[in-house]
């Protein structure tokens, strides 16, 4: 499955990402309704980078955003059960995932992008006060939880430098912490 969604996320045609899809609402679901990602990577987090950008871009170019209200449900529900787990790395992979998702909804659906939009924001502040990461702003160091994570602290600025890209944050508050972290 993680082969297919990777594949399908490269590829430009529509049947590649119509394959991914399919076998994503094939999955079973959890009793959260999210789909059941175990088979794509023990981390349900990292799982869902794969999975649902391509569920979202499928969605939004071949499937006329029938598939919103699922969306939105499933992220909705992701987000609450990343406060139940929230770690530097869950939050991390969670914000690429997130980001990655925005990037393919339609901002003609404004409610739904909008509401993406905030979620993205408010996970934002929490990460940054959760874990120290104003402090890269005005200079100071990676925090020690944060340093001690590379491939998260890369990831999350990577994420922030794409939201910023995206006008998702503004780039003059985060811009510069996201390159801390990104390096």
């Amino acid at each position: 499955m993680k082969e297919l969604l990777i594949k399908a996320a490269a590829a430009e045609n529509a049947a590649d990402k119509a394959e991914a899809a399919a076998a994503l609402k094939a999955l079973p679901r959890t009793a959260e309704g999210l789909f059941d990602l175990s088979g794509v990577d023990g981390n349900f987090y990292r799982a869902g980078m794969y999975a649902y950008p391509v569920y979202a871009d499928y969605e939004t170019r071949e499937n006329k955003k029938t598939g919103y209200p699922d969306i939105m449900a499933q992220m909705r529900m992701l987000s609450k059960r990343l406060d139940t787990e929230f770690t530097f790395e869950n939050a991390a992979l969670y914000m690429v995932l997130l980001i990655d998702t925005i990037q393919y909804m339609s901002p003609e659906i404004y409610e739904n992008y909008r509401e993406l939009v905030d979620m993205f924001r408010a996970k934002t502040v929490k990460l940054m006060d959760s874990f120290g990461l104003w402090g890269i702003r005005d200079g100071e160091g990676l925090p020690a939880a944060v340093a001690a994570s590379e491939e998260a602290a890369g990831l999350m600025g990577k994420a922030i430098v794409r939201a910023c890209e995206q006008k998702v944050l503004l780039a003059e508050k985060y811009g510069a912490i996201g390159q801390a972290l990104a390096e």
